[in-house]
């Protein structure tokens, strides 16, 4: 076996960038569908971007850790440029 399958396949580093990624499209048709389910979504979200690595890193499961990572900074990007665009736009 080679180094890279001990450590883990790039198949699960992108396994857990789509995860991540996944999370926020659920906020995004969730918003869509109902504003009321916001504040919960949130919540969910962010306990699970923060524990999904965790979890992924203490199973032994590198690459899927460092995927989750990956993710959860996407995300931060994402909600951060959404929140700023928001912001701006209620100046006029």
């Amino acid at each position: 076996m080679s180094k890279n399958q001990n450590d883990g396949s790039l198949k699960q580093l992108w396994l857990g960038i789509g995860i991540a990624l996944g999370i926020y499209l659920l906020g995004v048709i969730l918003l869509i569908a109902s504003s009321t389910l916001t504040l919960p979504y949130m919540l969910f979200a962010g306990i699970a971007l923060i524990v999904f690595p965790i979890v992924s890193f203490s199973m032994g499961k590198k690459r899927l850790g460092q995927g989750a990572l990956i993710g959860l900074g996407l995300n931060i990007l994402l909600f951060s440029a959404c929140a700023g665009i928001l912001i701006a736009n209620l100046g006029g």
